[in-house]
């Protein structure tokens, strides 16, 4: 990819999913196999070649920074570029991870401000209303993407931290509601991300389970989810319902 960027001047930034890519900003979705650059203009609509794609959309000096000697639209810009061109779930994946990278919710604001009046913006504003820097992967953060849009799950708590009667630390969840239910994603990255010296996966699988057990000493039910269970929404949208339902959060009904 750097080597199509390189092509690049000072009239345009590499941009979207391509800026995501030198960021090191998770995506969920979207091909990487051409380079995005935006040219710092009003007009010339978006071109598509064999190797890049240029899109047409000034930006401000600081929605612009140098990542290798490249000119790349930053972590603001960047995030509502991919929201304005995504959908929803695509949107507050970004947002989440701009923020959890050190992006403020100023600089995005600014940058949404400055992009009132174009395409998607109106995507974008929808889904950072909802973003969430304490989400602390992707998998999380289309998690919470998900339950916003089924509308009848209520908001979670992230990251709360749960200690026992003698206050010791016990867990800090990824989600949970009224302090009764606690959802957790499981996904593999997760594991290799908490990894301890020494440590092999099995090992880090086992002390989840001892984590857990902990929990469930406290009263608290633990429900559990992969990629596989977002991949199907309605699915993911039932164990949510089940778990919630038996803790008398909420009412349960039929999908």
């Amino acid at each position: 990819m750097l080597g199509a960027a390189n092509a690049g001047d000072g009239s345009k930034a590499v941009s979207h999913h391509s800026a995501a890519v030198l960021h090191g900003l998770p995506l969920l979705s979207g091909s990487t196999t051409r380079v995005h650059f935006t040219a710092n203009r009003k007009t010339g609509g978006r071109k598509k070649g064999r190797a890049n794609v240029l899109h047409a959309a000034p930006w401000h000096p600081e929605e612009v920074v140098e990542i290798e000697g490249l000119l790349v639209t930053s972590l603001a810009r960047t995030a509502v570029d991919l929201a304005r061109q995504g959908n929803f779930l695509q949107g507050v994946c970004a947002f989440d991870g701009v923020l959890r990278m050190g992006a403020t919710r100023a600089e995005v604001e600014s940058v949404l401000d400055r992009s009132r009046g174009r395409a998607g913006v109106a995507n974008a504003i929808r889904a950072f209303a909802i973003a969430d820097g304490d989400a602390e992967s992707i998998g999380e953060s289309l998690s919470r993407a998900l339950m916003h849009t089924f509308g009848d799950i209520p908001r979670p708590r992230l990251q709360h931290e749960f200690f026992d009667a003698k206050g010791a630390f016990v867990a800090r969840t990824d989600f949970d509601w009224d302090g009764v239910v606690v959802g957790e994603f499981d996904g593999y990255a997760k594991y290799i991300r908490y990894l301890k010296p020494g440590e092999t996966i099995a090992d880090a699988y086992e002390r989840e389970k001892k984590r857990e057990q902990k929990l469930a000493r406290l009263g608290v039910i633990v429900i559990r989810w992969c990629w596989d269970d977002l991949m199907h929404p309605q699915r993911f949208r039932i164990m949510l319902r089940e778990a919630l339902g038996n803790a008398g959060i909420l009412t349960p009904r039929p999908a």
